[in-house]
Order: C-alpha cells, then sequence, then structure tokens
C-alpha cells in the first residue's frame, strides 16, 4: 500500500491536490471568520498567494524533464488499490453525484421544474455512464499539456489580481448592499472555491472528474450572480443556472455515448473516429452554453447584475473560459469532417460579428463588456473550427490576452461606478480629472484590444488571415473586427473627455485596488512589447504539435517573419513622442490667462430636476437645451451615437438567436452524415 501512495503522489501531485482543495478550504474558513474582518481579509490575501504561486509552480513543475523537454505530465493511477481492491472511479463517481444532487438540491429549493427536471437527466446519465461500457485497467485522473497550462495561468494570475481586488472593494458594496443581500463570509465562500473548481476542470482529464467541476462551477456562479438578492438577481441567477444545466445534459449525454461505444474514460478517446463524432458535437454545443455564445449568450448578461468582481471572474478568469478551453480540447482530433468543424466556425463567427455589433449600440458599460467577451469567445470558436494551425495559434493568443485585458477593464468599470454611481459611458466624461489613475489603466485595457503592438490585434490578424480561403467565414471576421475597432474607440474618446482645471486631484484609491489595477495594467503592457516573442515560443510551438506534419505551420513562421520585420518599439517610440509633444503644448500654451469660459447664448431650458426626473424627461438624455432669440428652444445633446433609432437590441438578438439555433440543426446533419459515410 505504501509503494501505491508513493507512486501516486510526487510533487506535481501535492501541488495539484493543493491548487484544488486549499482554495474551497480557505473559502469555507473565509466564511466561518466572516465577522472578524482582519482575518478574513488575512486569509484572502493568503488565498490569492496561493493560487498565483500555486498555478505557476504547477506550469513549472509540469513542463519539462531533466532534459527541459517540455512535455505532458499525466496523473496515473490503478483502477483499484487496497487489498480489497476499492476502485478509484467510484471516488470520482461519487464526487460527481455529491455535485448533482447539490444542483437538485438548489432546484427543489428554489422550485425550478425545469432546473430538477434538468438534473434528474443528468443524475440518470452519470449513473448510466458509470456503470456502461468496459472499466479500464488504469485511470488517468489528471492530464497537463500545453493547453492546459496556459488556462491554469490564466486562472492563477488574473483570478489572484481579483480576488485582491475585490477586499476593498466588496467591503464598500456591503455598504450599500440591498436588503437580503448575502454575507461577505457566502460570498468568499463561493468566490475563492470557484478558482479552485476552475483548476480542478481545466486539469481534470477522466471525464466523470471534469463534469463534476463543470457542475461546480455552475453552482458556484448561481450563488454568486445571485448575491445580493432581490427579484433582478434571482432570475437572472436562475437563469444562468438552467441554461448551464442544460449545457451540462448535453455534456453527460456526450460521455454517455463515448462509454456505451467502449470508447474511453477519458480525453484520449476523442481520437477522431466516427463513432466518436456525435459525442464530440454534443461537448461542444455544452461548451457553447458554458462560454454564452449565441443562442445562450442571455445567462452571460443577466450575469451583469452581480457585483463586479464576480462578472470579471466569470468573463476573464473562470467560466466562459471553461467553455473555449473544451472546444480547443476536442476540434484538432476531428479535422478530417470538414462540414461538421465548418458549422462550429460559423457558430462561433457568427456570435464574434452579432456580438459586436450588438456592443456598438451599448452605452451600459458592463454590457459593452458582456457582448466583447461573448464576441472573443465567439471568434476563439471560430478559429478551433478553421481547422488550421495559424489560427489555432491565433485561438490560444486570444484566450490568453483576452483574459487579461478583459479582466482589467472589468475592474476598472467597477471602481468607476462605485465612485460615479454609474456605469453609463456617456456619464464617463471627465474622467482623465475625476479619476486620473483609474481612468490611465483604463485607457490600457482598452487599447490592448485593438491596437498594435498588443496580441489582440495580432491574434485577429492571424485569424482573418487563416480564413483567406472561406470568403464565407473571412466576411464575419472581417466585419467583426471593424465592430470592434468601432466601440473601443468610441469609448475611449469619450474617457478623454475634460474641461480645463489648474490642478489635478490625488485619486482617492485604496491599496489593494490599485495593487490589482496596476499589476494587471503593468501585465498587458509586458505582453504587449513581447508580443512577438510570446507567439513564436508558446503559440506557434503548440499549433504545431497538434497539428503536425501541416505544410500551415511553415505559414505561421513566414508570417511571424513579415511581422518582425516591422519593430513595435516603432509604435511605441511615436505614441512616446505624442504624449512628450502634448505635454510640451500643454505647459506652454494651456495657462490661466489664455482659458475663455464657455459661450452660452441663452438660458438652459431644462433643470437639473427635470433632467433627473424620468416622468419628464422621456429620453432619459442630458439635456443642453437653450432659450435663443425670441424664447426658441435650441436642442443641443451631446452623446455618442448607439443607433437608439435604427437598432432594437432584443430583436437583433431574436434574429440572431434563430440563426444560431438553425446552425445547430445543421452541425446535427453534419454529424449524421459523417457517421453515415464512415
Amino acid at each position: 500500500m505504501e509503494k501505491v501512495i508513493s507512486s501516486l503522489f510526487g510533487m506535481t501531485h501535492w501541488v495539484l491536490l493543493a491548487m484544488v482543495i486549499a482554495p474551497i478550504l480557505l473559502g469555507g474558513l473565509t466564511f466561518l471568520v466572516q465577522k472578524r474582518e482582519k482575518l478574513r481579509t488575512l486569509l484572502i490575501w493568503i488565498s490569492a498567494a496561493i493560487v498565483l504561486a500555486g498555478g505557476i509552480l504547477l506550469v513549472w513543475l509540469s513542463t519539462g524533464n531533466e532534459e527541459g523537454i517540455v512535455q505532458t505530465w499525466q496523473w496515473n493511477v490503478p483502477a483499484s488499490i487496497g487489498k480489497y481492491g476499492f476502485r478509484l472511479d467510484l471516488l470520482s463517481f461519487g464526487l460527481e453525484s455529491f455535485v448533482l444532487l447539490a444542483l437538485l438540491y438548489v432546484g427543489f429549493k428554489i422550485e425550478n421544474g425545469w432546473v430538477v427536471f434538468l438534473g434528474l437527466i443528468q443524475t440518470g446519465l452519470a449513473v448510466a455512464a458509470h456503470f456502461v461500457g468496459e472499466h479500464e485497467d488504469s485511470l488517468v485522473l489528471f492530464r497537463i499539456d500545453n493547453l492546459t497550462r496556459i488556462l491554469i495561468l490564466v486562472t492563477a494570475v488574473v483570478g489572484s489580481a481579483i480576488l485582491i481586488f475585490s477586499i476593498n472593494y466588496m467591503k464598500e458594496h456591503e455598504k450599500h448592499a440591498p436588503e437580503g443581500a448575502g454575507s461577505l463570509g457566502r460570498f468568499y465562500f463561493f468566490f475563492i472555491g470557484f478558482l479552485g473548481f476552475m483548476l480542478g476542470l481545466v486539469t481534470s482529464n477522466n471525464f466523470s472528474l471534469f463534469s463534476t467541476f463543470w457542475e461546480a462551477t455552475t453552482l458556484c456562479s448561481y450563488a454568486l450572480i445571485g448575491q445580493d438578492g432581490g427579484e433582478a438577481r434571482r432570475i437572472n441567477a436562475t437563469r444562468a443556472l438552467l441554461i448551464n444545466s442544460f449545457g451540462g445534459v448535453l455534456m453527460l449525454a456526450g460521455i454517455f455515448l463515448l462509454k456505451v461505444n467502449n470508447c474511453g474514460e477519458d480525453f484520449q478517446s476523442l481520437t477522431g473516429a466516427s463513432v466518436t463524432v456525435l459525442p464530440a458535437m454534443l461537448l461542444c454545443m455544452a461548451a457553447f452554453t458554458k462560454s454564452a455564445l449565441f443562442p445562450f449568450q442571455s445567462w452571460l448578461l443577466g450575469a451583469m447584475v452581480a457585483p463586479t468582481p464576480v462578472s470579471a471572474l466569470l468573463h476573464a478568469a473562470t467560466m466562459v473560459k471553461a467553455g473555449v478551453y473544451l472546444v480547443m480540447r476536442i476540434s484538432p482530433h476531428y479535422s478530417d469532417y470538414k462540414l461538421f468543424m465548418m458549422m462550429i466556425a460559423f457558430t462561433g463567427a457568427l456570435s464574434f460579428a452579432g456580438a459586436a455589433f450588438l456592443a456598438c449600440t451599448q452605452s451600459n458599460a458592463k454590457k459593452v463588456l458582456a457582448y466583447s467577451t461573448i464576441s472573443n469567445l465567439g471568434l476563439v470558436v471560430a478559429c478551433a473550427g478553421i481547422e488550421s494551425p495559424l489560427a489555432y495559434a491565433a485561438g490560444l493568443s486570444i484566450i490568453t490576452f483576452h483574459a487579461v485585458s478583459k479582466g482589467l477593464l472589468f475592474l476598472c468599470v467597477g471602481r468607476i461606478e462605485q465612485k460615479l454611481g454609474s456605469r453609463d459611458i456617456e456619464k464617463m466624461d471627465g474622467m482623465p480629472y475625476k479619476m486620473p489613475f483609474t481612468t490611465m489603466v483604463a485607457m490600457i485595457g482598452m487599447m490592448s484590444m485593438l491596437l498594435p503592438p498588443f496580441g489582440m490585434l495580432l491574434s485577429k490578424w492571424l485569424a482573418i488571415e487563416a480564413t483567406i480561403h472561406s470568403p464565407f467565414l473571412l466576411v464575419f471576421l472581417a466585419t467583426g473586427s471593424a465592430f470592434t475597432v468601432y466601440f473601443w474607440a468610441k469609448w475611449m474618446g469619450h474617457m478623454q473627455i475634460q474641461g480645463y482645471h489648474a490642478d489635478k486631484p490625488v485619486e482617492e484609491i485604496s491599496k489593494s485596488m490599485k495593487f490589482s489595477l496596476g499589476y494587471l495594467a503593468i501585465l498587458v503592457i509586458v505582453t504587449g512589447l513581447l508580443t512577438m516573442m510570446i507567439f513564436r515560443n508558446v503559440f506557434t510551438t503548440m499549433a504545431a504539435e497538434t497539428f503536425p506534419g501541416i505544410d500551415m505551420v511553415a505559414k505561421i513562421n513566414s508570417l511571424y517573419h513579415e511581422q518582425a520585420e516591422f519593430p513595435s518599439y516603432l509604435v511605441l517610440g511615436c505614441l512616446a513622442l505624442g504624449l512628450l509633444f502634448s505635454a510640451i503644448f500643454i505647459a506652454i500654451l494651456v495657462k490661466n490667462k489664455n482659458i475663455r469660459p464657455p459661450y452660452l447664448c441663452g438660458e438652459n431650458a431644462i433643470t437639473i430636476e427635470e433632467e433627473l426626473n424620468p416622468e419628464k424627461n422621456k429620453l432619459g438624455l442630458r439635456s443642453y437645451d437653450f432659450y435663443s432669440a425670441g424664447g426658441k428652444v435650441e436642442h443641443a445633446v451631446f452623446s455618442s451615437y448607439y443607433f437608439q433609432n435604427y437598432i432594437n437590441e432584443n430583436r437583433v438578438s431574436k434574429y440572431l438567436n434563430w440563426i444560431s439555433w438553425l446552425s445547430m440543426i445543421v452541425l446535427l446533419g453534419c454529424v449524421v452524415a459523417a457517421i453515415t459515410i464512415k
């Protein structure tokens, strides 16, 4: 028995266990000491440190052997151990059953018949999957390859920053939380535990363990979205639970079909055989629900009612990344099924262009970020379906760079909302004077989403390059990219509006918030400076290993070589010169004697009380109407353009949902055709 235990547990094994279990235990401790603020804060800092340091250590330990060769690390165990032959798969099945029973309990508690119904189906499929098919003599419980390492780093690096930011944010949030809101102890129990479940999800290789962590993240998201209580949050939390439970049914149905056909109990069973195409499609559809692609986007948009750290965690570090991770894991094995892969790519491309288009119509900052997240996740799925190493490398880079930038932007919006009392972009003018530090890091985050030399621009360019032989997909990717530039540039321009002020105030911001924002901003800048090196040494290598022997690998290297000939320091140098000249101009010309007050040719035609009263101000706009000659009212509204008179968000979403459901039906037809032909 001792030999078995010693063979099962090496250094990497202990670190992995600690990374999964420690956040759950620390979350529980935080719940127990919730009334002791200093101790609770200490536990949160310890949790963030463990997640960050443990994630980096886990990646380092699993990366190479004595010769420094990058390898795939696996945790292999015998199917049964001990004198009485205790089967380890019973342990993973027990954990899966416990989580599914918790899901059923929640369904009964909230008295939602659909959640209960889906929970019963999931439980039935999990039991059936365990008892059908042949059990293998050995199990690969956990597996860490390059794709897993990326998700570990994303969760550890971004998740720890969000956790630190939440310390003072939630302390202030609690003062203004509505009646019936959950305690901070409850919040951190699910919040910190969420990080542990996500790390378990991306490292799990056994289907039963993967399902366990998949459903655990669903339950955590439900609890966190409904943190503040109230009818609106209850509805949105239930919607998230319902849609993700539907995804759980699809995933367990796929696993059941794999077991019925004796394909295996882990991801190595998805080898591209015709008998696994239908299970692969079900797993991909489950991933679409988790990543909130159309037509499942409503749960992620509704999740915006949660406190900002929850939104940042769902969008940047966890939850939605689990879906695209699953698609990236599955897709390379099915490149021979052209129609199947084309429909996967189309589903992603539709979400990319459609969500980017709807983001152009929003003035709610959180909603813009939400649609932007859906858009970028759609682009990752499109890259996975294009079946090209060029596109695959682009998808990996989007997962990485998007997590850092979007995490920073969500935290900035949360900070702005807490300070200004609004998340409306139209009320963010004068931000460089009101909140100089937050404005600076927010601008860095926005620039990283669309400007060189940052990785997001290069990733989208590579994705478009990969579709050069598919004009149909090319139109969607090019159009979506154009919409992306529009809504980011519009937001950036509005945030830079300010009048003249003789001095600049020092922004009052807590040390933990400043640390998190500064930490992520520096990470954005550093990854921007090192974009080409990261692409060449990380993503190119991963794409080459995933698609061995394909000529497009040489294409990647040639494209990188072409871009390397245009050094990024020229872009940064021009930006630095522009800032220097602006500073000189301001120092020389912008002086009190040169400043003239604005000319008002008439008295304002609307009072502040009327402006804030929705009954008297039907449009809900900030009015600059004034009385001109003869008492005539001149209408002047200063606002960015959101197509409010021409585009109805609900109607466009409905059309996109119909097209998406139609694509799902076509996808099923492609799978049936592939199985029939084979």
